[in-house]
């Protein structure tokens, strides 16, 4: 009988405490005595369809979107750059999660469908009226995921 394997997701976007993330969750795999996977998670979050009063004003939204998707494009080939580095850990590419949900909740989503034994994410360390206005991924995360949550610390 073998034994499972144990199931590490890091949530991830080309930012340097994400790659802190992902260096903090390649070490500890790495010390792992029990077979794992190492996945990397990255979430863009898409504008819905405007609905206006100016018809002709809704095509910004869609416009904004393919730069939404071209920023996302570059960051996931640069991350997938970063990851192979880790060839010990087992990971595979990128796992890119598209919505037009903010990325907090499309990490939910995904967690939640497969919750894995671990979630790793690195958080900004964003605080008063910043973190008020702008969220934290990271909070919604350890909140919300059904799953142990590691936040990493700039």
């Amino acid at each position: 009988m073998s034994s499972p394997v144990y199931r590490i997701v890091v949530a991830a976007d080309d930012s340097p405490i994400s790659k802190k993330a992902i260096d903090y969750a390649a070490k500890l795999c790495s010390n792992l005595s029990v077979p794992y996977k190492l996945d990397v998670v990255y979430a863009v979050g898409l504008n819905p369809a405007g609905i206006t009063a100016f018809g002709f004003m809704s095509g910004l939204d869609r416009m904004n979107n393919v730069d939404i998707q071209q920023d996302a494009k570059e960051s996931v080939a640069n991350l997938n750059t970063y990851l192979a580095q880790f060839d010990e850990t087992k990971s595979n590419a990128v796992i890119v999660k598209t919505s037009t949900k903010d990325c907090g909740y499309i990490i939910e989503d995904y967690i939640n469908q497969d919750p894995p034994d671990m979630l790793v994410l690195g958080s900004s360390n964003k605080e008063g009226i910043q973190k008020f206005i702008l969220g934290s991924v990271s909070d919604h995360c350890l909140h919300n995921c059904h799953c142990p949550v590691l936040i990493i610390k700039n």
